[in-house]
């Protein structure tokens, strides 16, 4: 084979491995959500999928003792990173879901949209998972007890993906998405666990913040590539990289240290810059990986802007923008990044900046 025909080849196979799916992609061939569809447009999709009988035929089309929709929510730290080899089922932090119906299991993982379908059948307290693309050779049992609101599964073997299946289904008990009496259910006040609301929704009936005489301005992208950046940043991980003198960045407990950011996720997981320099300008940037989800800013404790970071801006698989507060006049200010966390997504904040005079002037790519 001539020279320049091995080379093409090799650089075509190489091209083929690095355009791999990453592990937001289902282990299903579906594509990978994007920043248009949103979580409730995945699952149900999801819903409309059906099985392969890879190694054994499909069960009958029955229902079952456990039949339902479940989520849970896993408080270990959650995936913030775009992740190219993470393996399927790997539990981590955030909202999972998970349907049992007429013989049909679906899971899925809110935080980075990956999903999985499999067969089921229920035997007594025994349930059987087979045909499960992951591992369509594996036969995952398990043992299971429904009382009123929960549903725990308990592994009695379970091989399928480095044994991850059974831990992430048995890891915790699983909260029913199904009112527990009928009068409940048909008068819908009742409560409802996280994962099986509409967070979005949710987010829509908060009233939008009023930031008064402030001015606020959303520029999408990184700062520090504006054509006009901040004049002086300050890191949001101190840790890694101290704040300049006069400025004093504090953050809760729970947010994540990641080389020069911080991640924050849950419920008002937070972090701030407080300084008495005067600037025109100040502002937040929310930077990070498809995962990154809706915030909030205050200043001086007052909510001034609440969205969705993701949707901001995206660009080479980067996502998010720079929130500027302008007008703040004289005095010691405190401006605080809150992830909203209704729908426990990670939110990385990278860095605050400072303007002298005037504010950023962006350039998107």
């Amino acid at each position: 084979m001539p020279r320049f025909v091995q080379l093409t080849l090799c650089m075509s196979l190489l091209l083929a491995a690095c355009a791999a799916p990453a592990e937001g992609d289902s282990a299903e061939p579906a594509a990978s959500p994007s920043a248009s569809l949103t979580p409730t447009d995945v699952w149900l999709g999801l819903l409309e999928r059906t099985p392969e009988p890879f190694h054994q035929p499909l069960p009958p089309a029955e229902p079952s003792e456990i039949d339902g929709v479940y989520s849970k929510v896993d408080v270990s730290e959650p995936q913030w990173w775009r992740c190219l080899r993470c393996a399927d089922y790997r539990p981590g932090g955030g909202i999972w879901k998970l349907s049992f119906d007429h013989g049909i299991l679906r899971i899925y993982y809110d935080v980075t949209g990956w999903r999985s379908i499999a067969s089921y059948t229920v035997a007594g307290d025994r349930l059987t998972i087979f045909n499960d693309p992951v591992c369509p050779e594996e036969v995952g049992e398990y043992t299971w007890n429904r009382e009123l609101k929960t549903l725990t599964l308990n592994v009695v073997e379970d091989s399928c993906s480095i044994e991850l299946r059974g831990q992430n289904l048995s890891g915790q008990p699983w909260e029913s998405c199904q009112p527990w009496h009928e009068m409940i259910g048909a008068s819908d006040h009742w409560h409802k666990p996280r994962g099986c609301e509409d967070a979005e929704a949710l987010i829509a009936l908060t009233p939008p913040p009023d930031p008064g005489a402030l001015t606020i301005t959303v520029h999408p992208g990184d700062s520090r590539k504006f054509q006009v950046p901040p004049d002086i940043y300050v890191a949001s991980n101190v840790e890694e990289r101290a704040a300049p003198d006069g400025f004093t960045v504090l953050a809760s407990l729970e947010s994540i240290p990641y080389g020069l950011t911080r991640v924050l996720w849950g419920i008002d997981d937070w972090i701030e810059v407080t300084t008495a320099e005067s600037f025109s300008a100040m502002g937040v940037q929310f930077l990070g990986d498809p995962p990154t989800g809706w915030a909030r800013v205050l200043f001086d404790g007052v909510e001034v802007w609440r969205g969705d970071t993701a949707a901001i801006w995206n660009y080479g698989g980067r996502y998010g923008g720079y929130v500027e507060v302008s007008g703040c006049g004289p005095g010691e200010h405190t401006l605080r990044a809150e992830s909203v966390g209704i729908d426990y997504h990670p939110v990385t904040v990278t860095a605050f900046g400072f303007s002298l005079e005037g504010g950023v002037e962006s350039a998107t790519p």
